[in-house]
């Protein structure tokens, strides 16, 4: 269709006469400008492909269990006006030759029309394009018929997607959207936050395929403003009959919240395709620049049918838009950003071209348009050249073109941001909006420590990898850091080349070449390093990595309900020992070889090998960070930041090692190690300890509610008295499999149940190890001299019994357990075979304690009957009385002397309140007040 000699129709306004032959005349401008469209958009399709637009109202105009999407002869079907063509018949017998139409006359039609919207009306429509369509239907629909054409449309999706197209059929039900409920949507709108943009949309690129044609097209463009009353005329004057159109709604009024929800949502896609948005950004500022007397593009299309003039060209939606911000910029003389609007329109069309989609002649046409535009804006070949090449692009042209883009969405986002501070009365979703749109720039555009750069490009762009130089150097500020430079750059040469970055962590460098494709094997790499052990081999064994890492966590356009919470981490990579020889510091310059193989204590000197971590983190922001961790307690720092992240099914966690000599070694200990604190720390225990080994220390990691913290402890002996602290809760303890191998504790642990006091016994090399951990899981341990398990366990099981029938504790049982060692098998745990007997200890020492002022405790020792009291003896108190109980001894032997019984108040035992009391506080007070008596009887 080329410029056309149609004469100009002119309708009279509201209580004016109109000319019947006249509105059905605009009625046919419209359908035969669609028909056009519709045969240009099949032009760029395959034969199959193009029997689905021509088959598509007739599926939905009849039930034929052999056609596509059937469900059942109860779906609603029926288009007013419709009868299927040659074509349409022709498409349907190819599928089934059974196949007869019948035509049928209802009383009702269930569908109204059937829309195609979107791109695809446009120059800019390819055969990757969407094609969304609105299923118009009557209002009448109950929810179980609604059900069944919603399962037809789907059935009909998948015909067309078995056909190459990737096609949305939306249900749109006209008087619901009149009032603003159950939008229908597209693939380039994001329903009900842009209703009236939407509607635009529609009226500016709908194509009609079937059924009753738009109420919209009869009212004239002068009336756009009046649209209901004039509607309402025609109507009541009988110059149209209400069920042959149908009706969205007019632009009379729209709110000012929709150009921002507008602007945000092509903000949205604009981080992900620049190009493709930035165009229809300036759209939506143009239009709120001229609110709210705002000239809408759809009835510019509209004065021109109604004129005659219907040149499919300059009627072409997206030129169309395209004119509106030329004239939009222009006028504000922003050359600019104008030439960043026309960079735009040629890239989309260029591409196009390029790959040929489409048949040959419109393949021609869209070069003609380009041609003619680049004249119109004094392009000069070399600017022409540039972009055709865009596919050959260098990085430093792909920067420049960054901050440009990065300038003009950070301007768009202010504007929105004044808006809303304009008209206060805006708020809810789309102030929500505005905010979630900031944090999502901010991750995108923002540069902060540690984060690398993501170029920001469309999905055909791409940067060809070439050939890079790392040089190790010192940095101005002192320290080491690392310059990348494109191609083969030497040391002597550097100074006379443009770099590309320069950081102090060199995986952040190689992150940013993963990160935007620019590396891979074909490409040279030229290291120079000062300090660095770095070999070229270890080099590109980490980029091989980082390069699977980022590959399989490419993050697709995300939801800007993301940003509603803070960032996560959905994925990390630690790279350990970077360019690190762990044994270059060896005076005998010999590599380290041991049956010890624990990365974290290696060796018989028990030597960390993990002296430095770089982490990768990509987050639910859509950020990729680089942090470094320097040394054993930094790789922890890092363990318990990870550790503190939510526990999401979509973390995943990797571990590169490339070092010469314990690569493996390495790698598999850091991912074996998260694995299992990530294990221990799922559990439901709010309170839970992990203790493992790091060099010749050990290590408390601790979660205390949801944080996890960690810190060191010199030795074992330290170790204990940490396991030894009262608890608020019940607090298990995990042990690292690698840690106390030669030690009882972890297979205690392993044995540790809440409310459960456990004492475990442990004859060994003469001597009797007691472990006993609490209800809350706090340890308490002693030796003892060699002697029979009545004599160990006896006085411990009347301790416990009396504190238990004294004392309010959350305590629901008592068991004791025997401890042996296997030379192979190692520790094993087994019942004791004890049962307490009071009766056996004819003897019982009772020991009270009275707080008489603050720091200063008196004490009453009862054997059985007699008592010895600070107020009479003062400290020889436990001296009277042990000498007492020496002298009772039928045998005269010099045991140990163990009390039975305590009193005492809660202050003694260094606690505030009851809630805080535990079985440990009493059994360290026994010890104490044991120790006290037992110098005088015995020195173990």
């Amino acid at each position: 269709m080329t410029k056309s000699a149609l004469r100009p129709i002119k309708l009279g306004g509201p209580g004016e006469d109109i000319d019947r032959k006249s509105l059905a005349a605009i009625v046919r401008r419209f359908q035969n400008l669609h028909r056009f469209q519709l045969q240009r958009i099949q032009a760029h399709q395959t034969p199959r492909q193009r029997s689905f637009l021509d088959l598509l109202p007739l599926l939905f105009h009849c039930n034929y269990p052999l056609l596509p999407g059937y469900v059942s002869s109860e779906t609603p079907a029926g288009i007013p006006d419709y009868s299927p063509g040659r074509r349409a018949l022709l498409a349907a017998k190819r599928l089934t030759k059974t196949f007869e139409y019948k035509r049928r006359a209802l009383s009702d039609y269930p569908i109204h029309a059937i829309y195609l919207m979107g791109s695809v009306s446009s120059v800019a429509y390819s055969q990757k394009s969407d094609l969304d369509i609105w299923l118009c239907h009557s209002g009448s629909l109950d929810s179980s018929q609604l059900d069944e054409l919603r399962r037809k449309a789907t059935g009909i999706e998948n015909w067309a997607q078995s056909l190459g197209l990737k096609v949305h059929i939306f249900l749109a039900d006209s008087e619901r959207f009149r009032l603003g409920v159950g939008t229908p949507i597209s693939t380039e709108s994001c329903g009900s936050v842009q209703h009236h943009l939407l509607l635009e949309e529609f009226y500016r690129t709908g194509i009609w395929l079937a059924g009753r044609a738009a109420a919209w097209w009869l009212v004239p463009p002068e009336f756009e403003d009046r649209y209901l009353e004039y509607l309402t005329h025609l109507q009541e004057k009988r110059f149209v009959n209400e069920t042959d159109f149908i009706d969205f709604g007019g632009l009379e009024v729209v709110p000012l919240d929709e150009f921002i929800g507008g602007t945000l949502w092509h903000l949205h896609k604009a981080i992900d395709a620049p190009h493709k948005s930035l165009l229809k950004l300036f759209l939506m500022e143009s239009y709120a620049n001229q609110y709210p007397r705002t000239r809408w593009l759809c009835t510019r299309l509209k004065a021109a049918v109604y004129e005659g003039n219907l040149d499919d060209g300059e009627l072409d939606p997206y030129i169309l838009m395209y004119r509106e911000v030329e004239r939009y910029l222009s006028a504000r003389e922003e050359s600019e950003r104008l030439e960043l609007a026309r960079q735009c329109f040629y890239l989309k069309l260029n591409e196009l071209v390029r790959l040929g989609s489409g048949a040959e002649a419109e393949k021609r046409r869209r070069q003609s348009i380009l041609d003619a535009m680049a004249h119109a804006w004094r392009w000069s070949p070399q600017r022409v050249y540039e972009l055709n090449e865009r596919s050959h692009w260098n990085v430093f042209e792909a920067l420049d073109e960054q901050k440009v883009i990065g300038r003009e969405l950070t301007r768009s986002y202010r504007t929105v941001q004044w808006l809303a501070s304009e008209h206060t009365n805006i708020g809810g979703l789309a102030g929500e909006e505005i905010k979630l749109l900031g944090r999502r720039l901010s991750a995108a555009l923002e540069p902060k420590p540690g984060k690398v750069e993501k170029l920001i490009l469309d999905s055909g762009d791409r940067i060809e990898p070439k050939n890079f130089s790392l040089h190790e150097v010192r940095l101005a500020d002192g320290e080491l850091g690392w310059i990348l430079y494109p191609g083969l750059v030497t040391s002597a040469d550097s100074g006379k080349s443009r770099y590309l970055k320069k950081t102090h962590s060199l995986v952040e460098l190689l992150a940013w070449l993963s990160l935007n494709g620019l590396y891979d094997r074909r490409a040279s790499l030229l290291l120079e390093t000062v300090e660095s052990a770095l070999t070229l081999s270890e080099l590109k064994n980490n980029l091989r990595a980082l390069n699977s890492f980022l590959g399989a966590h490419d993050r697709k356009p995300d939801h800007l309900d993301d940003y509603a919470q803070a960032p996560r981490v959905i994925a990390a990579a630690l790279f350990v020992n970077l360019g690190i020889d762990v044994d270059a510091s060896r005076p005998d310059g010999l590599r380290l070889a041991s049956n010890r193989h624990d990365a974290l204590s290696y060796g018989h000197d028990r030597s960390n090998l993990i002296h430095q971590v770089d982490a990768v983190i990509l987050t639910s922001w859509r950020e990729t960070l680089v942090k470094r961790y320097q040394g054993l307690t930094g790789f922890f720092d890092c363990l318990a930041e990870l550790m503190n992240e939510p526990l999401s099914e979509e973390m995943h966690f990797e571990c590169f090692c490339f070092v010469p000599g314990r690569a493996r070694t390495i790698s598999l200990r850091v991912k074996e190690l998260y694995r299992d604190l990530r294990k221990a720390f799922s559990r439901a225990e709010p309170s839970l300890r992990y203790v493992l080994r790091g060099g010749s220390e050990f290590f408390l990691f601790d979660k205390s509610g949801t944080s996890v913290r960690y810190w060191g402890v010199p030795d074992l002996e330290r170790l204990y008295t940490e396991l030894s602290a009262p608890r608020l809760a019940f607090s298990p303890v995990v042990f690292d499999r690698n840690t106390l191998e030669h030690d009882p504790l972890p297979v205690i642990y392993g044995h540790n149940r809440p409310g459960i006091i456990q004492v475990f016994c442990q004859p060994e090399s003469g001597l009797v190890k007691i472990y006993i951990l609490d209800e809350r899981g706090s340890l308490f341990q002693r030796t003892h001299e060699p002697v029979g398990s009545q004599l160990v366990l006896g006085p411990y099981a009347l301790f416990l019994g009396d504190i238990l029938q004294r004392y309010a504790l959350a305590v629901s049982g008592t068991e004791y357990y025997l401890v042996e060692r296997d030379p192979l098998e190692g520790y094993t745990v087994k019942s004791a075979g004890f049962q307490p007997d009071s009766a056996s200890f004819a003897f019982k020492i009772r020991v009270l304690a009275r707080e008489t002022a603050p720091g200063r405790v008196t004490y009453t020792i009862f054997c059985n009957e007699l008592e010895f009291t600070s107020m009479d003896g003062g400290q020889d108190v436990f001296a009277r009385a042990a000498a007492y109980i020496i002298r009772l001894r039928r045998s005269g032997e010099r045991y140990p002397i163990y009390i039975t019984s305590i009193d005492l108040p809660l202050s003694v035992l260094g606690v505030s309140s009851p809630d805080e009391l535990q079985t440990i506080h009493f059994l360290k007070f026994k010890q104490k007040i044991e120790e006290r008596l037992s110098p005088n009887v015995i020195k173990l």
